[in-house]
């Protein structure tokens, strides 16, 4: 049983975290994670709605969780995933979304598929949760999944978790000053039996409290006057308060009270013992006469069902026959399942290709780029041919210019030479 301090810590964590969840992004998961969610699934009153009436679940025999049950491993991985699988799903009914009902035997990667989906369904975040990790069952992706269901559910019943408020400790003053005096007994008994001197006339002025020690009357019988603050006594005072403890002492003579309480006890024990001996023998009598009857009885219903007893055996031996010819089934059911959806997946990307490389074929642009780039390389070429021409020109005309100039200088040297 959780004592006091753990629950108003519990408590004062849950509400922390409900009050951070509605941040976007904010997804904490410590020690005291799996304590909040056994705590949020009591609230939901998860072992009555869920583990006895819920019809998925009358199948199956669900123990009440303990608060590290998805914390570590447990001793029977398989079980311990359907427990987290079966309770999602039904959290998720009571947040309002879909899912379809997982069973023990099912495919682990598909269920954790399925849960992740119905996450996102519900704008929750799964950017830290990973099929891989709550495919083990247990560990912080596993907590942080029950821990988001559990606050949504909780949101969707209206419950709402505050911060727990402590009440402010009054103590009684007259109980105070009875253990003062009780604490200062043997003193202030002693102080009151010592003798005081009558008061006379002759003594107006002087007057005796312990011996020896004598003052003035007058400095005695004057009002005292405190100069402490009292607003300053008041806050010292509550800055004390919570620190003062009572302690209540027991008188010397209680014990005699007990002995008498416990003798007068014991004479009505003895009194009423015989009464009550021989009361039980009888009723032992009759039980023991009862439990013949029984044993004799059920011997006879034996005797008469015995071939209903058989038949019902040879039933449900057939029964379980048939039940692991189904879970045999069912189990291959899920690998071809599996393998269709992977078949899809290859056929929906082969599609893909297609449609892809149809657009590529079908698309003119490249042929009207081509044909852009045969004109412009017609119009390059005839400009190409057009300044070749008037280079051709050019150098014919240089050529023809130099000719005629290596003629007319032979001319000239021919004509020096006559």
């Amino acid at each position: 049983m959780t004592s006091l301090p753990a629950a108003e810590a519990s408590m004062s964590r849950m509400a922390d975290t409900t009050m951070a969840g509605g941040n976007e992004g904010v997804a904490v998961v410590d020690d005291g994670t799996g304590e909040d969610v056994l705590e949020k699934l009591k609230v939901l009153n998860y072992y009555q709605d869920f583990a006895v009436s819920w019809p998925n679940a009358k199948n199956h025999h669900f123990k009440p969780l303990t608060r590290a049950y998805f914390t570590v491993p447990a001793a029977n991985l398989n079980e311990q995933y359907f427990y987290f699988a079966s309770i999602v799903c039904w959290l998720v009914g009571l947040c309002g979304g879909k899912i379809e009902v997982p069973d023990q035997f099912d495919d682990p990667t598909v269920t954790s598929t399925n849960i992740i989906q119905a996450l996102k369904e519900l704008d929750m975040s799964v950017r830290e949760i990973m099929p891989s990790k709550i495919r083990q069952g247990h560990g912080d992706c596993v907590l942080l999944t029950l821990s988001m269901l559990c606050d949504q559910a909780l949101k969707e019943k209206g419950v709402q978790f505050l911060p727990p408020t402590y009440p402010s400790e009054k103590y009684d003053e007259d109980l105070v000053a009875d253990d003062s005096a009780a604490a200062a007994g043997p003193e202030d008994e002693i102080a009151d039996d010592v003798p005081m001197r009558e008061a006379s006339d002759d003594d107006d002025e002087w007057y005796e409290g312990l011996p020896g020690q004598q003052r003035p009357r007058s400095e005695a019988t004057q009002m005292i006057e405190s100069q402490v603050n009292p607003e300053a006594w008041r806050l010292e005072l509550e800055n004390v308060l919570p620190h003062l403890k009572l302690s209540q002492q027991e008188h010397m003579k209680d014990w005699r009270s007990h002995i008498d309480n416990i003798s007068s006890l014991l004479k009505k024990l003895n009194s009423v013992f015989p009464d009550v001996k021989q009361s039980l023998t009888n009723v032992n009598e009759d039980i023991q006469k009862a439990i013949e009857k029984i044993q004799k009885r059920e011997a006879t219903l034996g005797t008469q069902f015995q071939e209903q007893a058989d038949k019902y055996r040879g039933i449900h031996q057939e029964l379980s026959s048939y039940q692991e010819n189904y879970n045999t089934c069912n189990q291959n059911v899920n690998n071809l399942s599996a393998k269709l959806n992977q078949i899809t997946e290859d056929l929906e990307r082969v599609k893909q290709q297609i449609q892809d490389r149809e657009a590529q074929m079908s698309d003119s642009k490249p042929l009207v780029n081509i044909k852009k780039a045969l004109t412009d390389l017609k119009a390059e070429t005839k400009t190409m041919e057009l300044r070749i021409g008037v280079l051709q020109y050019t150098v014919l005309h240089q050529a023809i210019r130099q000719s005629q100039n290596s003629e007319l200088k032979e001319q000239m040297i021919d004509d020096d030479m006559l």
